[in-house]
């Protein structure tokens, strides 16, 4: 079980921009589910040699606010108010394993919904509510209800260099290909590893488009560490948080081809616990733009036998 939740307040940025992220996964080893299966059926090169075979399951949450929250007005220059909740399922599976290095591959299907049906503007009155701040005013501009479906597929790599009996270093380079009406992008990145026994897990989480991080991790008695650095580049073909809805006349701003995330943190374990805090910064997603996004994130991930 994961629990991810990222939020500008940990930066202290103040709402806009990617303002809020929230999901819970399960990752259930074993056998995927026939339905899942017969999915992914067209895809042959996800084939596992039986190392690794499992599934994850994630529900969640996004809100976007423009950078201007006082104004309850159409902002034309400002990306849109959005929300979007979603579910995920995804096939995870090992396909080569040795003394240096994983290769994984990680197949997942997306369903959500974007507009009031998400409930974003009632989740952000809640939070604002409960630490007595305003509430951002113009969300009644914001995109309206579409379906939203995705497919996204990743390939995974680890690679671990013992450097003392006691410390590893490693990299964890990966790709990424979505498409779907609410994203389509391909993108590449890695993620730096400094620590204790580091083939015990994938790196930490993230709300997709994120550095796509695996929610298990292998269990073992006593504490662990590790500091990680790293970032993403992604070539966005579609953003729905941008470019509006897909089927009715909305508000949009023009997006940057380019998009990068760039985040630095620490990991620590300790027996079926695993907690991460990251630092993440993506660079302007649109050309109008004033600054560079900059939130935090907190996971904390329970393994069970």
């Amino acid at each position: 079980m994961s629990v991810q939740y990222e939020n500008d307040f940990f930066a202290r940025s103040g709402d806009r921009y990617y303002t809020h992220g929230s999901q819970i996964s399960r990752l259930v080893l074993g056998d995927n589910p026939e339905w899942l299966k017969s999915m992914a059926s067209p895809f042959s090169f996800l084939q596992s040699d039986g190392i690794l075979n499992a599934t994850n399951y994630t529900i969640g949450q996004k809100i976007f606010t423009p950078d201007d929250t006082v104004s309850a007005t159409l902002l034309v220059d400002e990306r849109p108010y959005a929300g979007y909740y979603f579910v995920n399922a995804a096939l995870l599976s090992r396909i080569n394993r040795n003394h240096l290095y994983d290769t994984g591959n990680l197949l997942e299907f997306s369903l959500g919904v974007v507009g009031p049906l998400s409930m974003a503007e009632e989740m952000q009155t809640v939070f604002h509510n409960s630490l007595n701040i305003d509430k951002p005013n113009g969300w009644d501009n914001q995109l309206h209800n579409e379906l939203g479906l995705g497919l996204t597929y990743s390939r995974l790599w680890r690679f671990v260099v013992p450097m003392s009996e006691s410390l590893d270093f490693g990299v964890n380079p990966q790709t990424t290909i979505t498409v779907g009406n609410v994203y389509t992008y391909a993108a590449t990145g890695a993620m730096f590893r400094l620590g204790t026994r580091l083939r015990n897990d994938l790196g930490p989480p993230s709300v997709r488009p994120g550095f796509p991080g695996i929610p298990s991790f292998q269990i073992e008695n006593g504490f662990r560490w590790y500091l990680f650095a790293g970032g993403e580049a992604r070539l966005m073909g579609r953003n729905i948080f941008l470019d509006g809805n897909t089927f009715r006349d909305s508000h949009s701003v023009e997006k940057e081809t380019w998009v990068a995330d760039y985040q630095y943190g620490l990991v620590l374990h300790g027996g079926h616990v695993r907690i991460s805090l990251s630092n993440i910064y993506r660079t302007k997603e649109y050309t109008t733009q004033k600054d560079e996004a900059h939130y935090g994130a907190l996971n904390i991930s329970f393994a069970i036998r």
